[in-house]
């Protein structure tokens, strides 16, 4: 899943999770997917960010 629909999916869970229309049972499932989805984009952001240290790295190489 791409980072972007990733936090689509976020911002719908909270969504519904602020109107506080969904039963208990699906309020729990919400948020056990709205933390799941956080890891995720977490996940994702780390594997970003090593890619830019690596070019950033690579790039400071070839201009010394």
């Amino acid at each position: 899943m791409e980072f972007e629909t990733v936090l689509k999916t976020l911002e719908g869970l909270i969504g519904q999770l602020e109107k506080g229309d969904l039963p208990l049972e699906k309020s729990l499932e919400a948020y056990e997917r709205g933390v799941s989805m956080v890891k995720e984009a977490e996940k994702r952001l780390q594997e970003m960010q090593g890619k830019i240290e690596q070019l950033m790295t690579d790039g400071t190489k070839k201009t010394l």
